[in-house]
C-alpha cells in the first residue's frame, strides 16, 4: 500500500479571473488572500466588513501532482478529501469526480480509471457559500425566517460550520477552501477500513471485542471479527467468526497485537476477542491516571502485510445515569461505575481561519483545561468536528468530551437529500471518535428542542418543520449513533429532559442552560435559587487583555463604546451590560486597563459563585460547564482564555473552584458557612483556620475546625451568624478561611475570603506593593493591607503563572511561579489591584 499527502503545487483564484495564488493545504481563500495582501487582516479594526463582498465570489483551486508507475499498477487508487469547504465540484484530468455540499464529511473517490502515469491535474470549483444560501428555495410553506443573534439569514441551508456566518461572539467570515488534507491511496487486493472496539468489563478484567471492515480492491466492503455485544457493554455474544477465518474474505487474515501502556506485549494472534487481566483503567483528569493501550491490526494475504491500523484505547466504561431520585431524575456522567461531577467549559473553534487550528493550538487548549482542573469539555454544536489530534490529546490528558453533533440554534429543512447527507456526515465523524477513551456522550444539537418550545421566533414556523426536528434528532441521527457507536450514550439536545418536547428546560431532569444572569441582568445571587441536575451552559462576559485589545485597535479606538470596540463585541448592548454589573460591585474605573481587569474579576466571581453552589449540592447537581472556554478571534466575550491563549482572570479562578478538593464560602447576608467539595476517590481530612479581620489584618475573631470529608461528597465544616460581631463596621472587615489537607502525601494549603459588603464600599488603602522579580521568573509580592483581588501580567511575554488573581489577607509574601516552559517577561510585569482601578 502507498499513501501520501497531496499538499504541493496548490493554487487558488477567484473564478473568472486569470490571477492564481499559491495556496497551502490545509488552506483557504481567506488565508491566501490575506497573506497576499489582497484584503486586510479581518481581525483588525473594522476590516471584517471589507470582506463582505468577497464571500460572494466563487473560487477555483488547482494542483498538478505526479503518479508513479508503481502507483498506477495498483489494483485500486483512492483520492480522499478530509475537509472540502463546502459546495464544490471536483475534477481530475478534466473528468468530474463528484459534487460536495458538506464541509463536515470525508469525500472519497475511486480514481483508478482516471489517473495517469506522470502529471495529473486536480481541480475544484468552490461556489460562494453566501450565494448558495441566498438562492436556496425551500418548498412553499416551509420557509425558514428565523435568524439567530449575530448570524446570517439562511445559514441552516448549508452544511458548513454555523459560526462561520457569525454568532454573538464571532464575525461573519464564511471561508472557502481545503481546511484539511488531501490523500492519495494506492493498494492491491484489500485494505483495512474502520474498526469498532467494544469493551466488556467483568470481574476485574476487560475483554475487547473487535469488529473490522475490509475494503476490497473491487469496491466490496465486508465485515470481519466480532461486533456482536449488548450495547451496555456488559455482556458479549459469540463472535461472528473465530480464529483466522474471516467471513467473505477468502485468503485474507486479520492479526491483532495489544500492548499495555508501558509497551509490553499482552497479546498477539488472530482472535478478535482479546482478554486483559488486571487492566489499568482510564480516568478523567482528577480521578486517576490516563493509561492508553496500543492495539495494532494487520491485514495479511499469506505472509504479505496489506495494511496496518493502530488505535490507542483507554479501558473504561462511560455512560450517563438517569436514575429517579427525591428531586426528579439525575443526570450524572458515570466513568468506571463512578458518578463524577463534571467541571469544565464549552469549546468552540479556535479560529475563523480553520487551517490555523493546528496540533500546537489544540495542545495549548487541552493543557489549559488541565491547568484549570477541568475534567470535561463540551464540543459545541455550532462549530465543527475537531481533528483526530484533538481527541488524541483529550485521551492523553483525561478530558472527557460531551460531543455535540453540528447543529445549533436553528431550524432545518429535512429533505430526503439533506437527510442522506447528514446521516453520512454523522457516520463519518462518529467513526473517527467512537473508540476514544475521552468520548463521554454524543448530543444531537444545541438548543433546538427548547427553541421549538420556548422561542417565539421559532414557534411560528410550519408544523412539518417541527416534525422534521423529531425525525432528524430522535430517529435518524439517533439510529446512526446506535449503529456506529452502540456503547455511546446519546442525548437528543442540550438542554433537554430526554426529548419529544417534554419540557426541555425542566430543572429537575436532564441538562439545563441558564442565562438569567447576564442576558436577564439578574444578580449573581440568582444562581443560588437553582439546583440544576446538570448545567451545560451559563456564562458572563469580560474584556480580553489590554495586549489583545491593542492587536485590533488604534489608540483612538480604545474606548469601550468606540465603533471598533463595539464591532469586537457581537452581543448587542453587552458592553453596557458589563458596566451595569460592574456598578453593582466595584467603583467606576479610571481607564480602560482598569475596566478590563474589573470586568475579568466580575466574570470569574460569577462563574465561581455558580459552580461552588452547584458543587455544594453534589448529588442533586452533577455538572457545571460554563460558556465558554475559548475565542475564535480577538473579542469581548464569555471566554476564560482569549484568542491568543491569554488566560483571563476566570481561567485562573477556575483552577481553584474546579479543583478536586475545593473550599467555598456560602454567604447569606451576614450568615456565613464554609464548605469542602471533595471530588476525589478518597476521604480527605481538612483543617481550617477561620477568622474575621480588619483591613490592616488585625484579628477580631478566630477559630479552628477539622473534619474528614468523604470521597465524592460536599460537607459544611462551619457556619455562623456574624451580624452582631460586625455591627457598624461591615465596610472595614473581611472574612477569611485558611485551610489545608494532604493529597498524595503532599500538604496542600489554600484560602478563601469574602466581604460582607460589595467591594466598592470597602475603604481600601494603597497596597504599596513590595515586588521582587526573581531570576527564575517568579515574582514575590507583599503588602500591609487587605487586597481582595490582585492579578499579574507580563509586559511582553504572555507568562502563565502557577496561580494568579490572588488575595492578600495577611502580611505574608505571595510568590507566583511561571508554569513549566513558560516565557518570562524580562522587561517586567504589570500588577492590577482594586485600589488602583480608581486611584
Amino acid at each position: 500500500m502507498i499513501k501520501r499527502d497531496l499538499k504541493d503545487n496548490f493554487q487558488i483564484s477567484i473564478s473568472g479571473q486569470d490571477t492564481w495564488y499559491d495556496m497551502n493545504v490545509p488552506g483557504s481563500a481567506m488565508e491566501t488572500f490575506c497573506k497576499e495582501g489582497i484584503l486586510p487582516d479581518p481581525y483588525y479594526g473594522m476590516n471584517e466588513y471589507k470582506w463582505t463582498e468577497f464571500w460572494k465570489n466563487d473560487f477555483d483551486i488547482r494542483s498538478a501532482f505526479s503518479v508513479s508507475a508503481e502507483e498506477i499498477a495498483s489494483e485500486e487508487i483512492l483520492l480522499t478529501f478530509y475537509g472540502i469547504d463546502t459546495v464544490a465540484d471536483v475534477f481530475l484530468n478534466g473528468k468530474k469526480l463528484g459534487h460536495t455540499e458538506n464541509m463536515h464529511r470525508t469525500w472519497v473517490y475511486q480514481v483508478k480509471e482516471l489517473v495517469k502515469e506522470g502529471e495529473n491535474l486536480l481541480e475544484l470549483h468552490i461556489a460562494s457559500p453566501v450565494k448558495f444560501i441566498e438562492t436556496y428555495k425551500p418548498e412553499k410553506g416551509r420557509e425558514i425566517h428565523f435568524t439567530n443573534t449575530g448570524t446570517t439569514s439562511g445559514s441552516q441551508y448549508i452544511r458548513k460550520a454555523h459560526s462561520m456566518f457569525g454568532w454573538d461572539w464571532g464575525p461573519k467570515l464564511p471561508d472557502a477552501g481545503l481546511f484539511r488534507g488531501v490523500e492519495l491511496c494506492c493498494f492491491d487486493t484489500a485494505r483495512l477500513g474502520e474498526s469498532l472496539i467494544r469493551q466488556e468489563h467483568m470481574d476485574g478484567a476487560v475483554t475487547l471485542h473487535i469488529g473490522s471492515e475490509i475494503e476490497k480492491a473491487d469496491g466490496q466492503v465486508v465485515k470481519a471479527g466480532n461486533t456482536a455485544m449488548q450495547s451496555n457493554g456488559n455482556s458479549a455474544a459469540q463472535p461472528e467468526s473465530g480464529g483466522s477465518a474471516q467471513p467473505g474474505v477468502s485468503g485474507l487474515q486479520l492479526f491483532y497485537e495489544l500492548r499495555d501502556p508501558s509497551s509490553a506485549l499482552i497479546y498477539t494472534g488472530t482472535d478478535s476477542d482479546i482478554n486483559v487481566t488486571n487492566p489499568a483503567l482510564w480516568w478523567p483528569n482528577g480521578y486517576g491516571k490516563q493509561p492508553l493501550y496500543t492495539l495494532t491490526i494487520q491485514l495479511k494475504a499469506g505472509e504479505t502485510v496489506l495494511d496496518t491500523r493502530e488505535y490507542r484505547i483507554g479501558l473504561r466504561t462511560v455512560t450517563v445515569s438517569r436514575e429517579d431520585d427525591q428531586w426528579g431524575q439525575e443526570f450524572a456522567i458515570m466513568v468506571n461505575g463512578v458518578k463524577i461531577f463534571a467541571r469544565g467549559a464549552d469549546y468552540i473553534p479556535d479560529d475563523c481561519f480553520y487551517p490555523r487550528i493546528t496540533r500546537e493550538i489544540l495542545e495549548r487548549d487541552v493543557k489549559a483545561c488541565v491547568f484549570a482542573n477541568f475534567n470535561c469539555l463540551r464540543v459545541w454544536g455550532g462549530g465543527y468536528y475537531p481533528s483526530d489530534e484533538f481527541y488524541d490529546l483529550c485521551d492523553e490528558y483525561g478530558i472527557l468530551l460531551w460531543e455535540d453533533l453540528m447543529y445549533a440554534c436553528n431550524i432545518y429543512d429535512v429533505t430526503p437529500e439533506f437527510a442522506e447527507n447528514i446521516a453520512i456526515e454523522a457516520k463519518d465523524n462518529i467513526l473517527r471518535f467512537r473508540n476514544h477513551a475521552c468520548l463521554g456522550l454524543i448530543c444531537g444539537n444545541n438548543e433546538l428542542e427548547c427553541a421549538w418550545t420556548d422561542w417565539k421566533d421559532v414557534q411560528g414556523h410550519a408544523p412539518s418543520l417541527k416534525r422534521d426536528y423529531l425525525y432528524q434528532f430522535e430517529f435518524l441521527l439517533a439510529d446512526v449513533v446506535k449503529e456506529n457507536a452502540p456503547d455511546a450514550f446519546y442525548w437528543p439536545s442540550s438542554p433537554s429532559s430526554g426529548g419529544s418536547f417534554d419540557n426541555p428546560c425542566d430543572e429537575n431532569r436532564g441538562d439545563c442552560h441558564y442565562w438569567d444572569v447576564w442576558h436577564g441582568q439578574k444578580p449573581f445571587s440568582e444562581y443560588m435559587k437553582h439546583y440544576f441536575r446538570f448545567c451545560s451552559e451559563f456564562g458572563f462576559q469580560s474584556l480580553p487583555s489590554i495586549k489583545t485589545v491593542e492587536t485590533f485597535t488604534g489608540e483612538k479606538d480604545r474606548n469601550l463604546f468606540s465603533r471598533v470596540m463595539e464591532s469586537h463585541q457581537k452581543n448587542p448592548a453587552a458592553n453596557g451590560k458589563i458596566l451595569y454589573y460592574l456598578s453593582e460591585t466595584f467603583r467606576y474605573p479610571k481607564d480602560l486597563e482598569s475596566l478590563i481587569f474589573l470586568s475579568q474579576i466580575l466574570q470569574g466571581y460569577a462563574m465561581k459563585e455558580a459552580t461552588e453552589h452547584w458543587r455544594r449540592n453534589r448529588g442533586r447537581c452533577m455538572g457545571s460547564i460554563y460558556w465558554q472556554f475559548n475565542d475564535n478571534w480577538p473579542v469581548a466575550s464569555w471566554s476564560s482564555m482569549d484568542y491568543y491563549g491569554r488566560y483571563k482572570a476566570l481561567h485562573y479562578m477556575a483552577k481553584g473552584f474546579c479543583d478536586n478538593v475545593a473550599g467555598s464560602i456560602e454567604k447569606k447576608e451576614t450568615h456565613i458557612g464554609f464548605w469542602i467539595s471533595n471530588e476525589t476517590l478518597d476521604p480527605v481530612t481538612v483543617k481550617a483556620k477561620i477568622a474575621v479581620k480588619t483591613l490592616d489584618f488585625q484579628v477580631i475573631e478566630e477559630q479552628e475546625v477539622s473534619k474528614e470529608v468523604p470521597a465524592l461528597s460536599a460537607e459544611c465544616l462551619f457556619e455562623k451568624e456574624y451580624k452582631e460581631l460586625i455591627a457598624g463596621r461591615d465596610d472595614s472587615v473581611f472574612f477569611v478561611v485558611e485551610y489545608e489537607y494532604e493529597q498524595n502525601g503532599q500538604k496542600v494549603s489554600k484560602k478563601e475570603f469574602e466581604t460582607f459588603v460589595p467591594v466598592k464600599y470597602l475603604e481600601l488603602k494603597d497596597p504599596a506593593f513590595k515586588v521582587t522579580e526573581n531570576a527564575d521568573g517568579s515574582v514575590s509580592i507583599q503588602t500591609d493591607t487587605f487586597v481582595p483581588y490582585c492579578m499579574l501580567e507580563g509586559i511582553s511575554a504572555d507568562t502563565i503563572w502557577n496561580e494568579n488573581v490572588v488575595a492578600f489577607t495577611d502580611k505574608e509574601a505571595v510568590t507566583l511561579v511561571p508554569v513549566e516552559n513558560q516565557k518570562i517577561s524580562r522587561d517586567g510585569v504589570r500588577i492590577y489591584d482594586i485600589y488602583h482601578t480608581y486611584h
